[in-house]
This record gives structure tokens, sequence and C-alpha cells, in this order.
């Protein structure tokens, strides 16, 4: 007699991709977003959310953040807005190049994650540019 266990990964999952997805992406959005201009982890992380299908966690926009100002990615101004103090972050010149080779090895995937998708029977997600209105960031 042999009983069946759930595995610990259920790669059967959309979830359990999607939180792999988050998870191998969150460095290259981080980078893409500061691409953009100076910003604070909140509003990274609101952006983010804006692209992907979840909002990524403070537990871990904070600690990539110091990961990638340690790495002298990105760098690091406390400025006052409405009375608060933010740590604003903006790409050094090296996170330029960091985001560069990261979009560079991202294209040279891309077409065959869209070859894989369409073999799975799967339609795409329709992409569309948002622009933010910065009251909802809470500044």
């Amino acid at each position: 007699m042999t009983t069946s266990t759930k595995p610990a990964n259920d790669l059967a999952s959309v979830d359990y991709w999607q939180s792999l997805n988050r998870k191998s992406l969150l460095r290259f959005f981080m980078l893409q977003q500061l691409s953009n201009g100076p910003m604070h982890g909140y509003e990274i992380g609101t952006r983010i959310a804006l692209c992907c299908d979840a909002r990524p966690t403070d537990a871990m926009i904070y600690p990539m953040l110091k990961e990638l100002e340690t790495g002298g990615y990105v760098e690091l101004e406390s400025v006052v807005i409405n009375g608060r103090k933010r740590k604003n972050y903006s790409l050094s010149a090296l996170g330029v190049e960091a985001y560069r080779a990261s979009a560079q090895a991202w294209s040279n995937v891309l077409p065959q994650l869209e070859t894989a998708v369409k073999e799975a029977g799967v339609e795409t997600a329709c992409c569309t540019t948002t622009v933010i209105d910065s009251s909802i960031l809470g500044d």
C-alpha cells in the first residue's frame, strides 16, 4: 500500500510559480523603477505592484534596497516630504549598468519564454502602460 503525500513545492500550482517569479524578479523591477528617478521604498513597492500580480512585502523591499546600497548600485538621500523624513533611493552609475545588464539577460530568454507559454496553450496577459498619480503614494 502506498500513500500519496503532497510535495513541498506544488509545481502544478500557479501560486507557486507566481511566488517564484516575484522573488526572482524583484531586483530587476527595483532597478527598473529606480531608472525612472529617485523614490522611497514604499513608492517602489507600490509601482512594482502595478506591473506585477502582487505588492512585494516590506520584508522583501528593504533588505533588497540595503543590498543594492551596500553593493554601490543605489545611492541614498534623506529628504523631508510633507513633514516626513524619507529615504530616497536613486540608481548610481553602477546601478544603471546593472539595470542594462539585467535587461539584456532577460531579453535573451524572453523569446523562449514566450514560445513556451504559447506551446502550453496559455494566453499572455495584456500589458498596458500605467501612469501613476503620485498622490496615491502618500506624498
